[in-house]
């Protein structure tokens, strides 16, 4: 099975090159929303760089420590461990996935994609 730490950085390899991939299709320089309101329009945005990096840097603040941490986890814990970190990684994985659709949908809307 695959060690705690492994896992985290595969989930932060995915979610930067998912934000990569994007990248090509939003022109530099442009700021993209971070979060939509109710009535579908967005509420504040960020420059690219900082859209595109904030959830890959969110998952590896968040998770390395939790990594790090079952390695000292007791054996007899050590699989329910491992379940919450993919657990809580496919969350992320999935998270970054919608706001890249969302962003999408909202360049098409801009004429930009």
């Amino acid at each position: 099975m695959f060690s705690a730490p492994f896992v985290t950085g595969i989930t932060v390899l995915v979610l930067a090159a998912m934000s990569l991939a994007f990248a090509r299709r939003a022109p530099a320089g442009m700021k993209l929303p971070m979060q939509w309101g109710l009535d579908r329009r967005p509420t504040w945005s960020a420059p690219r760089g900082i859209a595109l990096s904030f959830t890959p840097l969110l998952a590896a603040f968040t998770l390395m420590p939790f990594s790090l941490a079952s390695l000292w986890v007791e054996p007899d814990q050590r699989l329910t461990f491992r379940l919450v970190l993919a657990f809580v990684s496919l969350a992320y994985i999935a998270a970054h996935a919608l706001h890249l659709y969302l962003l999408s949908r909202w360049l098409r809307s801009q004429g930009e994609g």
